[in-house]
């Protein structure tokens, strides 16, 4: 009778403790269902009355998300393997089975009183086809099978790439299964290439699925690819963008052949304030593209480059790529009769705000800007700048034009414009014995020359 009774205990003890141990509730009604084939943890698993065929497979990823979680960092066999001197060996990658990449997903396998039903889980999980994802029953066995043939949809879908075969696929399923096409698609040239498993070549045709709707129930076969191109014209459109001195700036879509007197007019033309001596037009398709010249000579440094190297180099900073020539002033005397031009996609039209101002910058006492004066010289700009000052360069002023970022060597002859900056650099310290050195260096090799060339001839 005590052993009976000691018996009983312990079964009760178990009971109390098994649903904390399996992290179960001992309110709560499960079921048992058995997974098996290319999972990574098979086994029996613990669910609800109302999980489902997608709910039991997640549970066999779960089971090894948490022994990854409990296991022990340190030194393990698999470390070892990383370090071992023959390649199979020492890839991680390579010693177990990538079970998410070939686990089928598309013929799970339901056992249920000893009668087998196949179901396409991955319809559920892109369409949400409920219909293969059926609820779960007390001692159902679920196989999982590793992937045996693969199909490929690219191009313009959803979701590109490799897919598992089922048969009886078709070219609706199969796109449906990729998450259907983007906007763009071109279904009247759909690209069909045909495997052909015995020569291991494809053949190929082209789908017009606007045509001829039959086209979307033809079969697909194992090894084929589907590819949805693009369709370039889709949404085409010409949009040039307008800024700054403009009555109503912003991006305009135009019909091809639009000139640029023409969108000034569709943007209500410019203001009172506008400076259309300093306008720019810049085509920025033209001014993303790379420049590999202008780069293979900006990691040079500067003792390797030649003078022409140099002086395109200093071009490049100044000026803008993809910029028009254009001349505005005499595009607006003419009310856009000459010098229009046709703009393309992605021009951008900036006027800007009239600056009655000329910058002097440089070795002045004040620098800063000044109000232009038409007619005056540069050195009346300088001289309302307070002067030079001690440290100034005689020799090397120079006016920068606005409209074009060129250097100009200062003289009376140059007419300044508003917005162009006098520029006056300052003189580069010399100590007096680092030049008698450089002189005494220059003598020397002149005399080491002198004395061979005098030797040679004797």
């Amino acid at each position: 009778m005590r052993i009976r009774l000691a018996i009983l205990s312990l079964l009760l003890v178990w009971v109390a403790l098994c649903p904390a141990q399996l992290n179960l509730k001992p309110d709560m009604v499960y079921i048992t269902v058995g997974i098996s084939g290319y999972v990574d943890n098979p086994g029996n698993y613990k669910l609800l009355p109302v999980d489902r065929l997608s709910d039991a497979v997640a549970q066999t990823k779960l089971a090894e998300e948490l022994k990854q979680l409990a296991e022990l960092p340190g030194s393990t066999e698999m470390d070892a393997k990383k370090l071992n001197p023959i390649p199979v060996l020492r890839e991680e990658g390579q010693m177990f089975p990538n079970f998410p990449a070939y686990q089928s997903m598309r013929d799970v396998r339901l056992i249920r009183n000893g009668n087998e039903t196949s179901y396409d889980l991955l319809a559920f999980f892109r369409t949400g086809d409920q219909s293969q994802n059926p609820f779960l029953r007390d001692s159902d066995q679920i196989h999982i099978p590793l992937i045996k043939e693969n199909i490929s949809v690219n191009g313009s879908v959803g979701f590109p790439g490799d897919m598992e075969y089922r048969e009886g696929d078709t070219v609706r399923k199969v796109i449906d299964l990729a998450l259907g096409t983007l906007p763009g698609a071109d279904l009247s040239a759909v690209r069909h290439s045909i495997y052909d498993p015995a020569a291991k070549t494809f053949t190929f045709r082209t789908l017009d699925m606007i045509a001829n709707p039959e086209l979307w129930d033809i079969r697909i076969q194992p090894g084929d690819r589907l590819m949805v191109p693009y369709d370039a014209q889709y949404r085409n459109k010409i949009a040039i963008s307008v800024s700054g001195e403009l009555q109503r700036a912003g991006e305009y879509t135009v019909p091809e052949n639009t000139s640029l007197w023409e969108i000034i007019q569709m943007a209500g033309g410019i203001s009172n304030e506008a400076d259309i001596s300093n306008a720019v037009i810049l085509n920025k398709l033209f001014n993303m593209e790379p420049d590999p010249e202008f780069e293979r000579i900006r990691m040079r440094s500067m003792a390797e480059l030649t003078p022409l190297e140099y002086s395109y180099l200093r071009i490049k900073l100044r000026q803008a790529k993809g910029r028009y020539s254009v001349d505005f002033k005499k595009l607006f005397a003419s009310e856009g009769r000459e010098g229009d031009i046709r703009l393309k996609n992605g021009d951008f039209v900036y006027i800007p705000q009239k600056l009655d101002m000329v910058w002097v910058s440089g070795q002045v006492k004040r620098p800063g800007l000044v109000p232009y004066q038409e007619g005056k010289s540069w050195k009346y700009y300088v001289d309302q700048t307070g002067g030079y000052t001690s440290n100034r360069n005689r020799f090397g002023t120079r006016i920068l034009r606005a409209n074009s970022g060129n250097w100009v060597k200062a003289s009376s002859k140059v007419e300044l414009r508003p917005g162009d900056m006098v520029f006056i650099p300052d003189r580069q310290d010399r100590h007096f014995w680092t030049d008698v050195k450089d002189i005494i260096g220059v003598t020397a090799s002149a005399i080491t020359i002198l004395i061979g060339v005098n030797t040679l001839t004797k």
